[in-house]
């Protein structure tokens, strides 16, 4: 009796297919008109399938079940007579035709030298002349030197003067300027001292100015040249003792603006160099002074 049980348990298994491509095998332990139970044969329970997710062949097997058979008779659709002797024709796959693909050589030398590749190699080019020509702007050399030395020696050119020191101009000499420089000037007395006019005089505790300044030499009045620097400002030369000219400026009003100097440097025959109260130093020239001003500091 055990034995036929068991045989009859395992007539009694079934395997179904879902549509999604699973299976399930076992026995249906209960069943409704929504879902079914199954009892796997390895053990354990099948969670509860709806008859809508099993595919036409299991319904059509579950239709003769005694437990499901009244539940999945809606769900089977039965092959009419004349679908059942319709021979299904068989399905040819047509290859479709396919393009070959051009055999071309591969390497970084042939894909430099395809459109793109001469495209790219002449942006380069074109980047190291420009390269060349800011290499010289700032080493202060020759454009159309460095930039042909780049067209040559591309990258190399420029690098070999970015690394060679900035060029300077030689210094220019006017001779007119020297010679002039050079020859003892025989010009008009401008008149007697400033130190004579104003009454200054030099002591221990240096120069002491009176009420008169400031004093301005405007420019009809006085011619200005060396000479008249040398007559009325001889306390700021370079030979003159700095105690001389202490607490005292001199005011230049020129074409190209106004400041104030307490040291000449150096004189020429056509400019005055002279050390601004700043620090710094300032050429002038004789025919741009409108006037010059002396005054405390």
């Amino acid at each position: 009796m055990l034995l036929a049980w068991l045989a009859a348990f395992r007539l009694g298994a079934i395997g179904l297919k879902l549509i999604d491509g699973t299976s399930l095998s076992g026995d249906i332990i209960t069943a409704d008109k929504d879902a079914f139970v199954l009892k796997l044969e390895g053990g354990g329970y099948s969670p509860r399938t709806d008859w809508g997710r099993l595919t036409d062949e299991s319904l059509l097997l579950l239709s003769k079940h005694p437990k499901a058979g009244r539940f999945v008779e809606p769900y089977v659709t039965a092959p009419t007579p004349e679908e059942v002797k319709k021979e299904r024709k068989p399905f040819k796959v047509a290859e479709p035709q396919r393009v070959t693909n051009p055999q071309v050589p591969k390497g970084a030398l042939a894909a430099l030298l395809t459109p793109g590749g001469m495209f790219f190699i002449g942006l380069m080019y074109a980047a190291n002349i420009f390269f060349g020509f800011e290499v010289a702007r700032y080493r202060w050399r020759s454009p159309a030197l460095v930039c042909g030395l780049a067209a040559v020696l591309p990258v190399v050119g420029p690098l070999i003067y970015l690394a060679m020191p900035k060029w300077t101009p030689p210094e220019e000499v006017n001779a007119t300027a020297e010679a002039m420089a050079a020859t003892t000037l025989l010009v008009a007395d401008s008149g007697p001292s400033l130190v004579q006019q104003m009454g200054l005089r030099t002591g221990g505790g240096g120069i002491q100015s009176s009420a008169d300044l400031p004093r301005t030499f405007g420019k009809g009045e006085f011619t200005f040249n060396r000479r008249f620097f040398e007559t009325q400002f001889a306390m700021f030369l370079p030979s003159a003792q700095a105690a001389e000219s202490e607490g005292l400026v001199m005011e230049f009003n020129a074409a190209s603006g106004s400041f104030a100097a307490n040291k000449i440097h150096r004189m020429n025959a056509s400019e005055v160099i002279v050390r601004r109260v700043d620090g710094e130093e300032a050429p002038v020239e004789f025919g741009a002074i409108q006037s010059v001003t002396l005054r405390n500091a």
